[in-house]
């Protein structure tokens, strides 16, 4: 259930829930309503995935609710960041995503393009540069994505772009980047970059749990936060923003 909106957010709609399963209900339906609306629009749809608790549980409803309500072959998917380590590992963002949402005979037909993150994090990132580069039409400088999916961290990460690491650059020329040395384990990762998501339409941003709740003021106050420079340069490449908040990361 969808209760009063209690913020304004220069560069985003902040929509708060009452409960987690309330957010990843809406970011489900929401999903669905975008991906047709763009193979409808342009003939096919392009997502990039994000892991996490709450983007799991909307990737449950998907396949239980919605797993007829797409000509899922139209649909390709991208993941915005992943770990160093192989697609067997509880550490793949890929491995966890992906044989649950593409596990049904319908969504299998899913086009995925997986990091070869196994090779390590230079290589990965070159080939995924190359792969999501192979998606930019002439004229623009960033491949078109439909619906991107984006968690936030407690310190204002979103994909593996960290506050003051040094491989953090917005101005990044390359759309994917390798990562060393996270804070977070495991310290060799790739990530999208700012520049790669500024051809993109539409954007949902979860945050859910009492461990989010400064998730927010951080992402208003701290404009060099990474969560806040992606919301910002998405808004300005004329995407629609939401933040989904459940009453556990609100209060």
């Amino acid at each position: 259930m969808r209760v009063k909106q209690e913020w304004s957010h220069p560069v985003a709609a902040i929509e708060k829930f009452e409960t987690s399963a309330d957010v990843a209900a809406e970011a489900a339906r929401s999903a669905i309503a975008v991906l047709q609306q763009a193979i409808e629009t342009f003939g096919d749809a392009r997502w990039v995935l994000a892991g996490g608790s709450s983007p799991m549980s909307a990737y449950k409803i998907i396949v239980a609710e919605y797993a007829d309500a797409l000509d899922w072959s139209k649909v390709t998917a991208v993941i915005g960041d992943e770990r160093a380590v192989g697609v067997d590992s509880p550490d793949s963002n890929w491995g966890q995503v992906t044989p649950l949402l593409f596990g049904t005979p319908q969504t299998s037909t899913v086009t995925g393009i997986r990091p070869v993150t196994e090779l390590g994090a230079e290589t990965a990132a070159i080939r995924y540069n190359d792969d999501l580069q192979a998606l930019v039409a002439d004229g623009d400088t960033a491949p078109r994505f439909d619906l991107v999916w984006l968690g936030v961290g407690e310190d204002g990460h979103t994909l593996s772009l960290f506050p003051g690491h040094p491989e953090f650059n917005e101005d990044d020329e390359a759309l994917v980047v390798p990562i060393h040395n996270s804070p977070k384990p495991p310290p060799n990762r790739i990530t999208l970059t700012v520049k790669a998501l500024t051809n993109s339409r539409h954007a949902v941003i979860f945050a859910t749990g009492a461990g989010k709740k400064d998730a927010l003021a951080l992402a208003v106050s701290e404009k060099k936060l990474p969560i806040a420079r992606v919301s910002a340069a998405l808004d300005a490449a004329g995407a629609d923003v939401r933040w989904l908040f459940d009453a556990a990361a609100a209060s």
